[in-house]
Parts: structure tokens; C-alpha cells; sequence
């Protein structure tokens, strides 16, 4: 299966797979719902507190096992375009200890990349103090600071999620046993793709910068009225939620196709490459 054929597979899969962008879309709405419902919870007396506690940790494993098994569901539907749903999901809150090591990992990738954001304003202009004259004519401030956002923006959304999912979905497949030499091997093959990353930007760019785009998009207040400012928001959001759920559905997707063709090589599971 050439790389290509990779990632139109994923895109198709992503098209297709009707009840999990029913369930992503309706459960995310839910989760979010229940977590406006947490900040409300007082925390005036002891009880509050454990209740208060309790129902996080209700919210943090129903947001494990929705994301996770809906990894699983993708790489599932890679073996049989009718595999049923529930057990995707099922395998997922089983494996959910190694789920919670793969996400606090990427937590702390994640930490460590903010972490660059200090020198977003003092690193390009030391960087153009360095440069020849020759090139400072020709390289202004703004395009130092413009590569410098484009390059923690790859880091944040593309690098750091593109290293992780393929464990990630390991780890929700098979537990502890995805950190061993078949998962690992899984991992490495996925990492190594072009296409993969190819579709891992695309993905990044609906989701993210696309979104964040629209949503700083406002009308003219000097003409709008408050039906139209309110109907901007409406669409804006129904929009941007949409573009987010497709990347994010996508990135799914991909991940598990990489996952199914990396697993049918040689060195992996004794057969011929797919």
C-alpha cells in the first residue's frame, strides 16, 4: 500500500464513518455541557469538595475513553468497514492507566513548548541583529516574527500531537503491551511518513488556524445591529466546531490507517506488507 493510498484510505474512512462522527459530535456537546456544570459545583463544606473532585474525575475518563475509543473505532474499521462500535470503546476504559501515562506525556511536551512563547518577541529580534546587512535589507522583523509563529504553531499542533497519537492509539489498543517492540515498531513506521505528516498540517490547518481565523472575524460595528452580531456568533461557532471535529475525526482516522498498514509488515507481524 503506497503512502498516498494511505491517506486517501484515511480521508474516505473519515467521510464514512457516520456513527463515530455522530458520537464525537453529540458527546463532546455533552462533555462540555457537564464540564460548565463542574466550575458551578461550590466548594463551601467537605462534601462539595469530594463531589467537586469525583465529578472531575467522572469528566477527565469520560473525555479519555470518548477520544480513545474513538481511536480504536478508526483502527478497527481498517480490519472490517462494519466492525461494531461499542467495543472500541469498551477497549479503550480498559486500557485506560497507559491512556493516562500517553496523555500526561503529552501534557508535558506540551508545557515544555509553551515554554518558547517568552521568546516570541525577543528571539526574532536577536536574530536580525545577526544577520549581515546585506540581509537585514532584505529580511524585515515582521517575517522573522511571522516564521517564529509558524514554527511554534508546527511545534504545538503538529509535532507534538503527530508524536503521540500513534502511542496513543497503542496504548488504547493494546494496553501496556503497546509500549513493547510491536508497538513501538508501529509507532516508528507511522512517525517516518511523509503522507503523515503531510495530513497531520492539513488537518492542523482546518482545525486550528482556520478556526482561530473565523472566529477573530467580526462584523462592522459601526453598521451591524445585535441580530446580526448574534447570528455571526451562531454561524461562526457552528462552523468553527465542525472544522475542529473534521480535523480532529481526520487525524483519527489517519492515525489508524498508519497503524493498520505498519502492522501488516514483515518485521511486524510475519506477513507480506499490505
Amino acid at each position: 500500500m503506497s503512502q498516498f493510498d494511505i491517506a486517501r484510505g484515511a480521508f474516505v474512512s473519515c467521510i464514512r464513518s457516520g456513527r463515530l462522527w455522530l458520537i464525537q459530535c453529540f458527546a463532546n456537546l455533552i462533555l462540555f455541557a457537564l464540564f460548565v456544570a463542574w466550575l458551578l459545583i461550590p466548594v463551601a463544606s467537605n462534601f462539595h469538595l469530594i463531589f467537586n473532585f469525583v465529578f472531575a474525575l467522572v469528566l477527565i475518563v469520560a473525555v479519555l475513553a470518548l477520544h480513545t475509543g474513538t481511536l480504536n473505532g478508526f483502527f478497527d474499521r481498517q480490519n472490517s468497514e462494519s466492525a461494531p462500535v461499542w467495543p472500541a470503546f469498551r477497549r479503550a476504559l480498559r486500557h485506560l492507566m497507559p491512556v493516562a501515562i500517553c496523555v500526561a506525556a503529552f501534557s508535558l511536551l506540551w508545557l515544555l513548548v509553551g515554554k518558547l512563547d517568552a521568546y516570541d518577541t525577543m528571539l526574532p529580534a536577536y536574530l536580525r541583529s545577526t544577520l549581515p546587512v546585506a540581509l537585514r535589507r532584505h529580511i524585515t522583523l515582521q517575517t522573522l516574527d511571522t516564521l517564529f509563529s509558524a514554527f511554534l504553531f508546527f511545534i504545538r499542533w503538529i509535532a507534538a500531537p503527530g508524536l503521540l497519537l500513534p502511542l496513543l492509539l497503542q496504548a488504547a489498543d493494546r494496553g501496556f503491551r503497546g509500549f513493547g517492540r510491536q508497538g513501538l515498531t508501529i509507532w516508528r513506521k507511522t512517525v517516518l511518513s511523509p503522507v503523515y505528516w503531510l495530513a497531520l498540517l492539513i488537518a492542523a490547518l482546518l482545525g486550528v488556524f482556520a478556526t482561530q481565523k473565523l472566529m477573530a472575524w467580526t462584523p462592522d460595528f459601526r453598521t451591524s445591529t445585535f441580530h446580526v452580531e448574534a447570528f455571526s456568533l451562531a454561524w461562526r461557532l457552528s462552523v468553527a466546531y465542525f472544522l475542529g471535529l473534521f480535523s480532529w475525526i481526520l487525524a483519527c482516522s489517519l492515525v489508524g490507517r498508519c497503524a493498520a498498514a505498519a502492522g501488516t509488515s514483515s518485521d511486524v507481524a510475519g506477513n507480506t506488507a499490505a
